[in-house]
C-alpha cells in the first residue's frame, strides 16, 4: 500500500554523496512535515494497514518508532520516534547511514564524539572523547553522516522525526561494554520469544503509539 499522493511524492532523492544537500534536501522535508499535521496525522493512520510500514514500526532498547513514509526509489524513509528509554540513551553509537531529524516535543542532550581510533569497525568508550555537545529543543534539526558517533540522553516525552538515508556500511557499532543490560530491553511480543534490542512494533503497540501521539496533540 502507498500513501495518498502528497507533496512527499515529489521529495528529490536522498541517495546523493554530499551531506550538506541531504541535510539542505532533509531540514525542508522534515520543517514541511512537522507543520502539516493533517498529513502527518493520515501517514500515521496508514501504518496499521500498510503491511510493510507496520513490519518496518519498531520497538527497540532505546526508544520506539513508527515507519511513516518510505521511498527506496529515492533512499529514504521517514520515521517518528517515541517513548524514549532514558536509561538506555548513554551508550555511543554510529548508524549504518546518514539521518536527518527533527524535535517535535520534549527534547535531549545530544553529544557528538570524535572517534580516535580511525572513522571505521567496532570501537570502545576508550575510543571516543566528546567532540560537540547541544541542548535540543522543539524546532531544533540536524543531519549527521554514517561515520559520526553519538548519544541523544532524551527527556521521557521527546518526540522526534526521522529521515533514514541509504545504507553505507554494513554494521553500525556501539560501545559494547556500555550497552544496556538484557532486562532492559523491550519484553517479547509473545511469551516464550528471545529477548532482542529491536523487534516489530505489535498491532497493540502500534494503537498505543498512536494514541499517544493524539494525546499529546501531536497529531488529530
Amino acid at each position: 500500500m502507498r500513501t495518498a499522493t502528497t507533496w512527499l511524492d515529489r521529495v528529490p532523492s536522498l541517495d546523493i554523496p554530499d551531506l550538506r544537500e541531504v541535510h539542505r534536501i532533509s531540514r525542508a522535508l522534515l520543517d514541511q512535515l512537522a507543520d502539516d499535521r493533517d498529513l502527518l496525522t493520515l501517514l500515521v493512520s496508514e501504518v496499521l494497514h500498510d503491511p510493510e510500514r507496520l513490519a518496518a514500526s519498531r520497538v527497540t532498547l532505546l526508544l520506539n518508532r513508527l515507519s511513516l513514509y518510505q521511498a527506496p526509489d529515492r533512499g529514504f524513509e521517514i520515521r517518528l520516534n517515541m517513548n524514549p528509554r532514558p536509561d538506555n540513551q548513554l551508550v555511543p553509537h554510529d548508524h549504518c547511514y546518514a539521518f536527518a531529524t527533527r524535535i517535535l516535543a520534549g527534547g535531549y542532550l545530544h553529544v557528538v564524539r570524535r572517534r580516535t581510533n580511525g572513522w571505521d569497525g567496532p570501537f570502545t568508550g576508550a575510543d571516543l572523547e566528546p567532540a560537540i555537545v547541544t541542548v535540543e529543543r522543539p524546532g531544533s534539526a540536524y543531519t549527521l553522516d554514517h561515520t559520526m558517533v553519538h548519544q541523544a540522553v532524551m527527556e521521557p516525552d521527546t518526540v522526534t522525526l526521522f529521515v533514514r538515508c541509504p545504507r553505507r556500511k554494513k554494521l553500525s557499532h556501539a560501545a559494547e561494554e556500555l550497552m544496556p543490560p538484557k532486562e532492559t530491553w523491550p519484553a517479547p511480543a509473545e511469551p516464550g520469544d528471545p529477548t532482542v534490542e529491536s523487534r516489530p512494533a505489535t498491532v497493540e503497540e502500534y494503537t498505543q503509539m498512536r494514541t499517544y501521539l493524539m494525546q499529546h496533540r501531536l497529531i488529530n
